[in-house]
């Protein structure tokens, strides 16, 4: 698995109830564009405001769905014994991996962290991601990443959300560079570019939601070392990834952005999260409109 993942949104309701036809229509959509991967119950997709039984309804649905990417679901919890069972949902209905982000709430040091991990990998045998999102969870230490990735086969690769390119460097030096099928992607759009340099293997990433051809031109253009033609797609989702400063939340930046591109996704987000207001929207317009067209 490399190139473009998509964080789904979890489209709602006015009643909050799950969306079932706009997630139908937002998942073909994106396999139509031809992402290469699509990750369920992602923080993009609110998974803190679902509850186990429509963690898995989601799972499920999007396993029958996708078809023409790689599909990841997202299996996190503050709860060990949650996590697992999650895990081992997901490896049932047959994902091709789980993303799993650290305890958040209680803080945990490297040991705890690793036997969190370890326990999960021992119980199940879908290759896991993990998820450093340390704005969010506990954070990932490099050491730590390296400890799991070299004792367990299935802990298949990293997932980092952190704005420090020093620490994306040392995962890619320390630990791909001793385990090469380790992948490491970026979850952040506007470190893309400079994971793939430092020899990442893709970006999972919340802007391509609602415009994935900026990513995947990136992609290819990388790829075919169009260097230049590159240059200019990292600097669009550059300035794309200034919709996070703009809102309040992931979920409200991603949702008022695929509004404005009219997507049929509503800009409805379950409490606690709330939608930001018109003056965020018009700014957010003015923001793609700039930079899109």
């Amino acid at each position: 698995m490399r190139g473009v993942i998509v964080p789904l949104v979890t489209p709602f309701n006015g009643d909050y109830s799950i969306d079932v036809s706009a997630l139908e229509e937002h998942l073909e959509f994106l396999q139509k564009v031809g992402v290469h991967g699509i990750f369920i119950n992602a923080t993009t997709g609110e998974f803190t405001s679902l509850s186990i039984e429509e963690r898995k309804f989601l799972a499920e649905r999007g396993r029958e769905l996708v078809n023409a990417s790689f599909y990841l679901v997202g299996t996190a919890s503050s709860s060990t014994s949650e996590v697992v069972e999650l895990t081992r949902h997901a490896q049932d209905i047959g994902a091709d991996y789980a993303i799993i982000a650290p305890p958040y709430y209680c803080p945990l040091n490297d040991d705890a962290l690793f036997a969190h991990y370890s326990t999960v990998a021992e119980k199940t045998d879908i290759p896991i991601i993990l998820y450093n999102i340390p704005s969010c969870a506990n954070p990932l230490s490099v050491p730590l990443i390296k400890r799991l990735a070299l004792e367990y086969s299935n802990i298949a690769g990293v997932k980092e959300t952190i704005d420090s390119v020093n620490h994306v460097r040392d995962v890619i030096l320390d630990v791909k560079g001793e385990r090469e099928d380790f992948r490491v992607f970026t979850g952040l759009d506007q470190h893309f570019l400079n994971t793939l340099v430092l020899g990442g293997d893709g970006g999972i990433m919340a802007c391509a939601n609602f415009a994935p051809e900026v990513h995947l031109a990136l992609w290819k253009a990388f790829q075919e070392k169009r260097f230049e033609e590159a240059f200019q797609h990292a600097r669009k989702l550059a300035r794309l990834s200034r919709v996070y400063d703009i809102a309040s939340s992931f979920g409200s930046a991603i949702k008022l952005a695929m509004s404005l591109r009219g997507f049929s996704i509503k800009p409805v987000l379950r409490p606690p999260y709330v939608m930001d207001g018109e003056d965020v929207k018009e700014e957010i317009r003015k923001l793609l409109t700039g930079v899109l067209g």
